[in-house]
């Protein structure tokens, strides 16, 4: 039983590498949702049979650490501030896009102590590591295949360039961490070569946080040894010139980071454009949001995954042409002060105390020699490397993963046994037929209920996606709906925007399903909205949703409670500018579009629709003095947009409009309506000449439309109706 067990158990520990390969494409976010769920039921399987085969064999069990006590630390005060977080489902379950929450934290921890307490001696950890390093090859390999189509940011099985970064910063100190570690020459080759391989690979991901993260690294790593390495002089040495190389590497990259070779390469351009002022300048702004909503709930915050109600709240009109629904602030300090206040943050840098205790106190004050000096140096440095990683982005199951096997690496080694819990002795027929049983029976139901719905609901939104007929897409979409997943209002929003295109579409569609598709959107979305109250972008959905299918009173609600809850939301107002025309009321309208405008006078989108209000309502002056203050950029944009084309043609301002089409003919000049358009505003300014050689451009451009054109011209000239004939 007990070899059966420990199979069980080192299988399953040794399994979770190998997720960082499997991308579930039958699931909805296949690069996310496969991998957490393959991880969440392997550390149920593993802990449910580590927690027997402890009971049979005492040296299995949990040994303390600072690391265990801290992270344990952090376990139960999140516990706490997610209880009292703005969404308790959010908090603990997350949702598809990001899997986390207090659900991902528990099974991270719980990895670790399993992982920690399992493998024990430095062979097995050397079979574990290698194994990882094997599976972060065929990675690298994978995700240097992408090159071959061309330019991109790699990465490969993880589908974001970020988590592959902070996936391959790992490997290569795990790397570093074995090449101090080894003796043998063909070893250490290998390793280099893999460290190589790794560092390309990182750079080809163009995430600047994580390169800026890996300079710091390998400069805290090598300056460590460089310092502290009295032992290996030899050594000390090669670290000395390592350090001296690093600056002055990075000092050149600096240096030459203008030249075309830099600049010809994306990824290195990438690396080298960055401007902390400029790159830096939006993740500011949504960190000052943050704080505004760490000083309303300082001490356990907001809960994990909430803080989109601070940011809705505390909306920057600035970000207007950033993403709309942020989720994360992308900084550790503030994500941490979001989730779970002070008390989380200062739980969450524990772990990082322990490190520093168990990493560089304890060596040096207390003589303890767990680690040599080289490997502390290279633990040290991927510590460093990881944290600032982590000021700019935010953990995924990955670099959560690695962080935990980071962490059982070292409790591994400083741990010690807890008397109280080594001297239980059980009998062995009570294991056998009571405890085995029990855990058997809990981990079944575990899987089951903490997954297994889920699951199924995340393939039936996939399928109901792909899915061309809309009778079996709303059967898949039912059945994911009653699932009882944790992502229901994703299902929801999924379901939304699918009524919303059946209330659209052109394509005949049977009453009997439209009524099936809307009344089951208004359904879910009021349910979805009852149970999660004060999420602006449910009443932002739900507002679309009864715009489509031309309820505008409902919609006008809606909009105004999100409103209350994003009150400078620009994206929000100018829907409620959009539902006022619909509704006939321009000048409510123009009200609307003019304060979204006055919030951020650089959005072009605001100023789209205010400039086309005002010419909708007379307003012709001031329309044209904010045209004039414009950028060159806006002309484009104001060109494309039939609202705008639309307002200016009804007021009269023809100068304007042939402007706007002169435009139109540039960037979407195989269409010969937009060409005889701007033939007639010529004609209807009394420019014969540009009239005609407009429709002798537009021979040219568009050869199907010659006959047309001339038959127009000709009309033009002689002096008839420009149509006469033409047709």
């Amino acid at each position: 039983m007990k070899d059966i067990l420990k199979a069980v158990v080192v299988g399953g520990l040794f399994l979770i590498p190998f997720l960082t390969l499997y991308v579930e494409n039958s699931y909805f976010f296949p690069y996310i949702t496969g991998k957490n769920f393959a991880f969440r039921i392997l550390v149920e399987i593993v802990l449910s049979s580590w927690i027997v085969l402890a009971l049979y064999d005492a040296q299995y069990r949990p040994r303390f650490s600072w690391l265990l006590g801290s992270f344990g630390a952090l376990i139960a005060v999140m516990f706490v501030a997610n209880l009292q977080g703005e969404h308790l489902g959010t908090a603990f379950w997350s949702n598809y896009e990001r899997m986390d929450g207090y659900v991902t934290l528990i099974h991270v921890f719980l990895y670790m102590v399993v992982l920690g307490s399992m493998l024990q001696t430095p062979k097995i950890w050397s079979y574990f590591l290698h194994t990882s390093v094997v599976v972060a090859a065929l990675v690298a390999l994978n995700g240097l295949s992408q090159l071959s189509t061309g330019p991109t940011r790699v990465d490969s099985t993880l589908g974001n360039a970020a988590y592959m970064a902070v996936y391959m910063l790992f490997h290569i100190f795990i790397v570093a961490f074995l090449f101090v570690r080894s003796s043998v020459l063909t070893h250490k080759i290998i390793y280099s070569i893999l460290a190589i391989t790794f560092l390309y690979v990182l750079v080809q991901t163009g995430t600047r946080g994580t390169a800026i993260g890996l300079a710091v690294g390998a400069v805290t790593s090598v300056g460590y040894i460089a310092l502290f390495g009295t032992r290996f002089p030899q050594i000390r040495k090669y670290a000395v010139g390592s350090f001296v190389f690093l600056i002055v590497a990075i000092g050149s990259f600096i240096a030459v980071r203008d030249t075309s070779y830099i600049q010809n390469t994306p990824s290195l351009a990438r690396i080298a454009n960055i401007d902390l002022g400029n790159d830096l300048a939006i993740r500011s702004i949504i960190w000052g949001m943050a704080w505004e909503g760490v000083k309303e709930r300082p001490v356990l915050g907001w809960g994990q995954g909430n803080f989109n109600y601070v940011f809705n709240e505390q909306y920057d009109p600035r970000l207007y042409a950033q993403e709309q629904w942020f989720d994360r602030v992308h900084n550790i300090v503030l994500d941490w002060l979001i989730a779970g206040g002070v008390l989380g943050l200062v739980a969450y840098f524990s772990i990082f105390v322990a490190l520093l205790h168990y990493l560089f106190i304890r060596p040096f004050f207390y003589g303890d020699e767990s680690f040599t000096v080289l490997e502390r140096g290279v633990l040290i440095g991927l510590v460093a490397g990881y944290l600032t990683h982590n000021i700019v982005v935010f953990d995924n199951i990955v670099s959560y993963v690695f962080f935990g096997i980071i962490l059982a690496l070292i409790h591994s080694r400083v741990s010690r046994e807890i008397p109280s819990i080594v001297k239980v002795q059980i009998p062995q027929p009570v294991i056998a037929q009571m405890a085995a049983p029990v855990m058997l029976v809990v981990c079944c139901l575990t899987v089951y209920f903490v997954n297994v719905p889920s699951m199924q609901a995340a393939g039936d939104l996939i399928l109901a996606l792909r899915s061309q007929d809309l009778e079996e897409r709303y059967e898949y979409l039912d059945s994911a709906l009653t699932r009882g997943s944790f992502a229901q209002q994703e299902i929801v929003e999924q379901f939304a925007q699918q009524a919303i295109g059946v209330a659209r579409t052109e394509t005949p569609v049977s009453a009997e399903l439209r009524a099936k598709y809307l009344d089951r959107a208004a359904s879910e979305l009021a349910g979805m909205i009852e149970r999660k109250p004060g999420d602006a972008r449910l009443h932002v959905f739900a507002a679309s949703y009864y715009r489509s299918i031309e309820d505008l009173e409902k919609s006008e609600a809606e909009l105004k409670t999100a409103r209350e809850l994003s009150p400078n939301k620009q994206a929000i107002i100018i829907q409620q500018g959009a539902v006022a025309i619909s509704k006939g009321d321009v000048p409510g309208a123009v009200a609307f579009f003019k304060e979204a405008y006055e919030l951020d006078t650089r959005n072009d989108e605001a100023r789209e629709y205010y400039v086309g209000s005002l010419f909708s309502t007379g307003a012709t002056s001031t329309a044209m003095d904010i045209v004039k203050d414009a950028p060159e950029t806006f002309m484009d944009r104001a060109a494309a947009s039939d609202y705008l084309v639309s307002a200016v043609n009804a007021a009269g301002e023809l100068a304007y409009l042939a402007e706007l089409y002169e435009v139109r003919v540039v960037t979407a000049g195989d269409n010969p309506q937009n060409w005889a358009s701007l033939s007639f505003v010529y004609y209807e300014l009394g420019e014969i000449e540009k009239a005609v050689d407009t429709l002798m451009r537009a021979k040219e451009a568009i050869p199907s439309f010659a006959k047309t054109a001339t038959c127009i011209a000709d009309n033009i000239s002689a002096g008839r109706e420009p149509q006469l004939n033409c047709q």
